[in-house]
């Protein structure tokens, strides 16, 4: 499971890596465009051949008004004094609005139609526009400029041709440029009175002729970004649901394998705690029996023998019911950790004369609150510890300590468990709570695999160890105050 999970994560990888110098070879690609579109504005009013300088823009504008392009890449563009004449991808109802309006007027509040959203939807994109890429200088030529009109015309003297009225129209007959008296005048600068009289002029003009004027260019700025980021990320983000969902998928899988694994122990535990009770108790019976037979028969040997016989029968009967309460929920109440530690010490006392080395169990007490716990479990825990140290024991002299002390903030016992013996090659310290890990020839490696389970899912506690060396090891135990 893990072979293929590492090779999917590796085929992610390469994904990754292939996909991303796509796109960045997109974007370079819709870079080169954006050049191409901008010189073509910046050459075209140059053009001397009027007709082609009219073909050129129609096309320029026909390809950065398509859909397409519009998805690829956004702009604006602005007239010298920042007045906003064009936008095209930054909001396609945006866009139509804008081309709707007077574009020599359209940041003016008396011309605008704009709402304040809009406008801040504008300023802000001309702000991360500008940000990303430097506005190019182009020239530009404005799209309501009509090529085609009339001139209407007075009589003047030769001397006064400089003062010839005139009113330039376009095809409508709209007044666009005109002089009557003094100054010259435009369509957009004119007041009401002033383009009144010029439609009079030209109601009444003595003579006109049909004219083609030449565009006039003027200097704009060209603002623009590149729309790859926001068109391609959805499959970068695909791909990243996809890994996160399959390492999801992959820590669940190893949770049921543990719980598989948990409940296969607890479930043998219990099997076997079932098993051995009958003829415990039966063995039991056969003790008492001998017992009353010692007495009756006043033999101090068999009332011995009969007498230990049914204290190690107790004892293993309190084995089987530790094992029977494997996957299930044993009872809690409170418990006086010393006592725990007293019996215990008072248990290998008897056997530790049997083992060659000296070994001494120190216990440090302090004044501690006592625990929510289940007795039979704590005694096991500290059992299965007191095991696995004297079998790490190779010195002469050994020592076991217990120390237990209240952390009044977090409202635990801490127990500090000590040992001077071998300690834990560096190779096991990270597998000394899996099950079967063990250094012995014939051990099961579950002696520290049921001391975690039962510190941490029975007594909501937490065991760690804390520092090991050849010198000993030490582990901290916690457990709630009751």
């Amino acid at each position: 499971m893990l072979v293929y999970f590492i090779v999917g994560l590796g085929t992610l990888i390469l994904g990754f890596a292939y996909y991303t110098q796509q796109i960045s070879q997109l974007d370079a690609d819709i870079e080169a465009q954006i050049d191409i579109f901008a010189n073509l504005a910046e050459v075209i009013p140059s053009v001397e051949d009027r007709g082609l300088q009219q073909k050129l823009n129609e096309i320029v504008k026909q390809e950065l008004s398509a859909k397409d392009r519009a998805r690829a890449f956004s702009f604006i563009i602005t007239d010298a004094e920042g007045n906003v004449l064009i936008t095209r991808g930054v909001d396609p109802e945006l866009d139509a609005k804008i081309d709707n309006l007077d574009t020599t007027k359209v940041n003016e509040d008396e011309k605008i139609s704009l709402t304040e959203d809009e406008k801040a939807l504008l300023g802000s994109t001309l702000a991360r526009m500008q940000k990303k890429n430097p506005p190019r200088k182009i020239l530009i030529l404005f799209k309501d400029r009509q090529l085609k009109g009339y001139i209407y015309y007075g009589d003047a003297a030769p001397s006064e041709m400089e003062h010839l009225p005139f009113v330039i129209t376009d095809t409508a007959g709209a007044p666009q440029k005109w002089q009557i008296w003094g100054d010259v005048v435009t369509a957009g600068n004119a007041t009401a009175q002033e383009r009144k009289r010029a439609e009079i002029f030209v109601q009444n003009a003595p003579a006109s002729s049909m004219i083609v004027t030449t565009p006039e260019s003027h200097n704009g700025y060209f603002y623009y970004e590149s729309k790859v980021y926001y068109a391609l990320v959805v499959p970068f983000i695909v791909p990243i649901v996809l890994l996160v969902f399959g390492i999801v998928c992959f820590l669940i899988y190893q949770r049921i394998k543990s719980y598989e694994h948990s409940a296969i122990w607890g479930g043998l535990a219990k099997e076997t705690a079932h098993q051995l009770g009958t003829p415990i108790s039966s063995l039991l019976a056969w003790a008492e029996l001998l017992h009353e037979r010692s007495r009756e028969t006043g033999d101090a040997t068999l009332a011995e023998l009969s007498e230990s016989m049914q204290n190690d029968l107790e004892r293993l009967q309190k084995t089987t019911a530790r094992f029977g309460m494997i996957g299930t929920q044993p009872p809690l109440a409170e418990v006086n950790t010393a006592e725990i530690f007293e019996e215990v010490r008072a248990y290998f006392e008897k056997r530790l004369p049997h083992i060659s080395r000296r070994v001494e169990i120190q216990l440090m007490l302090h004044e501690v609150p006592p625990v929510l716990a289940n007795a039979q479990l704590l005694h096991w825990v500290f059992e299965n510890l007191i095991r696995n140290s004297l079998d790490a024991m190779d010195k002469a002299d050994g020592w076991i300590q217990i120390e237990p002390t209240h952390d009044k903030r977090h409202s635990d016992i801490v127990i500090r468990y000590a040992d001077n013996g071998s300690g834990i090659d560096r190779k096991n310290q990270r597998k000394i709570f899996e099950p079967g890990m063990s250094t012995k020839t014939h051990g099961w490696g579950l002696g520290l695999t049921v001391v975690q389970r039962i510190i941490r899912e029975y007594h909501h506690g937490g065991i760690r160890m804390v520092k090991t060396s050849p010198k000993g090891t030490t582990f901290e135990i916690r457990l709630p105050v009751a």
